[in-house]
Parts: C-alpha cells; structure tokens; sequence
C-alpha cells in the first residue's frame, strides 16, 4: 500500500508539471512549476523504486532529488510573488548553487562509509537537516511577502499557501526523522509488502498526501493566474472523499453480504458490480447533497451567494425594465452579503458610451460614469476579468499585460475586483461589477462561473428590453405624430372661426352684429383653451398621492357630482358597490377624474335614454408581470349603440374622438391615470348593446417614482 500512494504521488505531481508547461511554454512562472513538480515526482518516483527489492540506487536518486526541493521551492515562490521573496540572505540563486555541492558530499560520504547502514546514517541526517532548513528559510521569506502586501486578499491566500507547504514539510520531516531512528532491520528475508512497512516507519505516508495536495494546489495558481482560495479546494476533497467512502461502504456490505470472495468470486464480483451501478445511480443527486453539506461547512458566504443566484434566476421571469432589474438582480446581489457594492454598466447608443445605469451599495468615492468601448472591452471574449488574474498578468509580464494593466485602471476607477461582460453574440450590451469584501479572500472559481451563467440569463433580459423599448420609442413616435396632427385639427378650426370673425369685423359689419361675432371669437378662444389645457394635462409628468381610502365613498361622490349637473329623465344611473371592501390604497382626486370622464362617456353613449351601471369590487390583474395579484376592479357600463371594432385599438390614442365636440384626450388622459397607479384599464364593446370600461388598481401603489411609470 505504501509502494502504492507514492507511485499515485509521483504520476500526480509529474502529470501537473507536464500539463502546467505544455499549457504555455512561454511563461516563466509555468516553467519553473514543471522544475518543481518533475522534481517532486522523481523524488516520489524513486523512493517508490527504493522500497522494492534490488534497486538500492535509488535510494540516492530519491536524497538527491530531495535536496533539490528547497531551491525549486524558492524559485517558484519568486516568479510567483512578482520578485518580493527574493529579498534576504539566501537567495533561491544561491541555493541552486549550494545544492549540487550538498548532494556529491553526500553521495561521497554516503557511499564511502554509510553504504550497508540499515537505518539513517550522519551523512542522511546532514542532508535532512540542509532540505528542512531550506524550507523554513522558503516558508520565512514568504510569510515576510505577507506581512508586506497590502491586499487582504492576496494576504489571505498567500497565508492559504503558508499553511498548506509547513503542514507537508512538517509531516514529511517527521516522517523522516521517525524512519531514520527506527531499530534496523534484515533487508532480506522480508517480503515487498513488510520491506515497504518497515522503510516506511511508523507513520503512514501523510506527508505524501499532503505534498500532492500541496502540488495541486500551486498548479491551479498556475492555471488560473491567481493566487487560490483554500475554501474552494477543500469542498472539492470532501465531496470526492465522501462520494468514495459510500462506494466503499457499499462495495464492502456486498462483499460481507456474499461471504468469502475466494469461495464465490463470481457472485462476490456480480455483487460488487450490482452495488457500482446501483451507486452511479445515486451519485448525481449524492454529489448535489454532498456539495450542498460541504459548502455550508467550509464556504458559507459562497452557498449564500449561491442561493441568491438561485432566486435571481427564478425571479428573472419577472423582470420588464432596467428599474425591475434593479431590484431584482442588482439589489439581490448586493444584499446578499457577498459584495458590498454592485453597479451595472450598459451601452448607451446616444452618447457611444457604456454608462453607469444601476448602483447599490456604498462607494469609497463616486464611480466613473462613462466608459469607451475600446479598449476595455476587447477582453471579453475570454471572459470576466477577475482582479486577482490581471494582476498576475501585469507582474508576471505575460502576454497582454499591458492591456490587463489598462483594465485593472478602469476597474480601480469603478471600484470592482470581478468584472462580468453582458454579452449578446459578440455585441458587448454591458457589463456587472461587483467589488468583494474586505474580509474575504476573493471570489472562487466556482463563485465566478455561478455568476457568469446568472449574467448570461440576464443578458437575455436586458437585449429583450432593449427591444421591447425599441419598440416602445417607435408606438411613442407614431403616437405623437397621430397628437400633433390631432392637436392641429383642433386648433385649426377654432383658429379660423376667429379668424373668420375678425375679419367680418375688419369690415363693413353693422353694429347688431359686433356682439354677436365677439361671442363667437369669444367661444372659440376657450374651445382653444380647452383643448390646450387637457393637452398638457395630459402631456406634463404628474404625481399621484395615494393614501388609504374609501373606495366606494370615492365613487358615490363622484356619482352624485354627475347627478348635480344634471342627467336626462329617461337615463338611469345604477351602482352595485361591493360591501366590506378594504381600505384602497390610491389617488382620491385621480380617481374622481377617471370616474367622471368614464360616466360622462357613458352618458353620451346613451344619449336621451338608456342606463348607466357602476360596480365595484375585488378581483385581480390580468397583464404582466402581476399577473393573478390581487386588485380593486371599477366598472362603467352603457346600454348605448357600442364601439365599432376598428375604433376599439383606437380609443385610448389622443385626440381620437368620434364625438364632434370631443378632443380624444380624456380617454388617453384616464388611461395614464391608470397606469400611473401600477393598474390596468380595458374596454369591451358590442354594436347594439353597449360598452363596459374595466379599471383594476393594485391593492399597494408599486415602489419607484411614479413619474417613471409614465415614462
């Protein structure tokens, strides 16, 4: 089992050497990684040889390759800490010189007088004790980079790293110190298995363990072009380890279920098989459980932002505007304890700039407002820009640094450490900044892939309100060219009644008819008036105060309003006003108006006879994105002749009218009443039988400004 685990060690950490140098032949820091971890396996890979019988030389290749650790160490942390642990006595230079000279005395002195020693000799011990004073002196100058960075984050990591490399040289040193003071023993008569145990020592071989983990864990640095976090790796073990436990468990109960497997191998080996395909089964919602457990235990800020990730995603559904986007993403976002401040950028097509277009949390100084689309965002097609990364790059002097160094300047002036693009195809729309806790260690891996497919779903959102106000700018052009060439048929005409008059009057009139002519310029002036006053009223941005209110008070005072001035004798005004109706949250005065203008319509519908019915009561809305709340519902139906179908789309469009009085605005007018209480207004009509106008209110007014609803 012995010979085994540091076979495993040599193959892991050779394979990390040679997929960390072929990733980038050009990088520095990639070649001296594949010095350490080649070494590292020769180190493993010959002592592997070493416990087998008959291959006593490398017993040497394995002390050699040992005492070249500290310097391939040292060397290692120098590219990788952009230079700052080379400052000190004893230089990773020096020590690669030193070494070579080390290792012949030792060779020399070993041979010569150490050759048939059964346990450590002064030579071994001479030489463990230059490889651990080798690794305090690597480990000091790294703690003393530490103490000097001014990163939390890279504090923390760096400290990650400390702690991981003296917990394998601490247990690799005893195991050391153990092997060479144990009692000797005959080499010969033992078999492979007991040859290996007694080499070996007492201690099992953890150090291995560790140091492959530790090799791991400098080779995803290397991939990644950042320092790492310990939370993510941990998680990772556990869920391997654990997921391996319950294949064993369940391997061993099937094993001990059949017996002996000398006396049945084949029903042991049907069992075994049956318990495999019985877990690959299970492993999938398993490995769910397991990396649910394990991110509660060892990285609970990343399973909150998790979980919030997972409302955001569910709640996306819902989003219709940049002010939801707000709420729903942004806002969710930054209360979710992960990232004190998030700010959205998007592509402002006006100015050719992306802009600073949703903020939450509090900013250390004001953000940039505006920023070019080049060259900030020719990165993105390799993917978020992670603060850790850029940094890496720019000290490391890989290619590209000096457009890694440009963004990190604009990520300072934006106060971000991660930075993902909003993209649709190749169109960059935006991008999402989050900036990370001062007591975090930076965001995971597995935190930025999470939060990239999040962006992704948004990005969908975002390019769909794009369009959707594309559209909306297109209805509003064609709505205001349909105003302005109603507003000139209104204009126009009381404009040449008193122009008509004026100039009867500029002539030969006789002087009975001056009143007469004046009354006329007099009624056309105010026609002008009116229809100058409901046309701001209708065009000007207004406020809606809503308080708890009586509904149904509300519409009997407005019914008795309409009765005061006066309706015809054979029309009938009916109410069925629902009882017990809550405290309705709106506008008194808005609703006034909108009820009047809806009893005013209907009464000329119904002309000199007919009948009038007002209702309240409960429902809920019927459009998007409230659908099926709950909601207060007012009603106004006629007995008149109805609406023609083609005049149905029409009615709320300004200055439509089919009266020949009418300006066509009081309709347009109610309708933005509606909408500025978050409601919603609806017409139904049949030739013959009469029209029924249906407003629903939400039981609360919708958070935001108001005037933003009407925009």
């Amino acid at each position: 089992m012995n010979t085994l685990i540091y076979m495993l060690a040599a193959l892991m950490c050779s394979t990390f050497a040679i997929r960390a140098w072929t990733g980038d032949k050009r990088d520095p820091l990639r070649r001296t990684f594949m010095i350490l971890g080649s070494i590292v396996g020769l180190y493993f890979g010959s002592f592997t040889l070493y416990l087998l019988p008959g291959f006593e030389v490398f017993d040497y290749i394995h002390a050699a390759s040992g005492a070249f650790l500290p310097a391939a160490c040292m060397w290692f942390f120098d590219r990788l800490l952009r230079g700052g642990a080379t400052k000190g006595p004893v230089s990773a230079r020096k020590l690669w010189a030193i070494t070579p000279l080390v290792v012949i005395a030792y060779v020399v002195i070993q041979w010569l007088f150490y050759r048939d020693a059964p346990r450590g000799s002064y030579a071994e011990m001479g030489l463990a004790t230059f490889v651990f004073g080798g690794f305090v002196i690597t480990l000091w100058r790294v703690w003393v980079v530490r103490q000097q960075t001014e990163n939390e984050v890279d504090r923390a990591r760096i400290g990650t790293l400390l702690a991981l490399m003296s917990g394998a040289v601490l247990v690799s040193s005893i195991e050391v110190l153990i092997r060479n003071l144990g009692e000797p023993y005959a080499a010969t008569p033992l078999t492979i298995v007991a040859r290996s145990m007694e080499l070996q020592g007492a201690i099992p071989p953890v150090g291995a363990a560790l140091t492959t983990l530790f090799c791991y864990f400098l080779y995803q640095i290397v991939e990644h072009t950042r320092l790492l976090d310990l939370y993510e790796i941990i998680a990772r073990i556990f869920t391997l380890t654990s997921a391996a436990l319950v294949l064993v468990i369940m391997d061993g109960v099937s094993v001990i279920w059949v017996g002996s497997f000398s006396d049945y191998p084949i029903h042991a080996t049907f069992q075994i098989f049956l318990a495999t395909l019985l877990f690959l089964g299970l492993y999938e919602p398993l490995k769910d459980r397991i990396e649910t457990v394990s991110g509660e235990w060892f990285n609970r800020q990343g399973r909150r932002l998790e979980l919030t990730l997972r409302e955001i995603d569910r709640s996306m559904v819902k989003v219709i505007s940049i002010q939801s986007l707000d709420a729903q993403f942004v806002g969710r976002l930054q209360r979710s304890g992960r990232a004190p401040l998030v700010s959205l950028y998007l592509w402002n097509q006006d100015d050719g700039l992306y802009e600073l277009t949703l903020e939450r949390g509090q900013a250390e100084t004001p953000l940039m407002r505006t920023i070019a689309q080049k060259p900030f965002t020719d990165g993105f097609s390799q993917g978020p820009y992670v603060r850790g990364e850029l940094d890496q790059q720019v000290h490391r002097r890989l290619e590209g640094n000096d457009e890694a160094a440009l963004r990190l300047r604009n990520m300072d002036a934006m106060q971000a450490d991660l930075t993902v693009p909003i993209m649709s195809g190749d169109l960059v729309l935006g991008w999402l900044n989050m900036r990370d806790e001062r007591w975090s260690d930076g965001y995971s891996n597995d935190e930025v892939r999470r939060l990239t497919r999040t962006v992704d779903r948004a990005s969908v959102v975002i390019e769909n309100i794009y369009s959707f106000e594309q559209v909306k700018e297109q209805n509003r052009l064609a709505a205001l060219g349909t105003m302005a060439a109603g507003l000139a048929h209104e204009i126009r005409n009381p404009l040449a009644g008193i122009k008509g008059a004026a100039q009867y009057l500029e002539g030969e009139a006789k002087p009975e008819e001056v009143p007469a002519f004046l009354e006329v310029i007099v009624n056309e002036t105010d026609r002008l008036d009116t229809v100058v006053s409901q046309f701001l009223t209708y065009a000007r941005p207004f406020q809606v105060y809503a308080a708890p209110s009586d509904a149904n008070a509300l519409v009997r005072r407005t019914i008795d309003l309409v009765r005061a001035e006066g309706v015809p004798e054979e029309v009938t005004l009916l109410t069925q006003l629902a009882p017990g109706l809550p405290p309705i949250t709106l506008d008194p005065d808005k609703l006034g108006q909108m009820m009047l203008n809806l009893i005013q319509n209907a009464l000329h519908a119904v002309g000199d006879k007919g009948e009038v019915l007002i209702r309240t009561g409960m429902s809920t809305l019927t459009a998007p994105p409230n659908r099926g709340n709950p909601a207060f519902v007012v009603t106004v139906r006629d007995t008149g002749d109805g609406i023609a179908p083609e005049n149905l789309e029409k009615l709320f469009i300004p200055f439509f009218t089919t009266k020949r009085s009418g300006t066509g605005l009081g309709l347009a007018i109610c309708r933005r009443l509606v909408e500025a209480h978050g409601g919603e207004i609806a017409v139904q009509s049949s030739i013959g039988k009469g029209s029924t106008f249906t407003m629903r209110f939400p039981l609360l007014v919708p958070e935001g400004d108001p005037d933003e609803t009407l925009s």
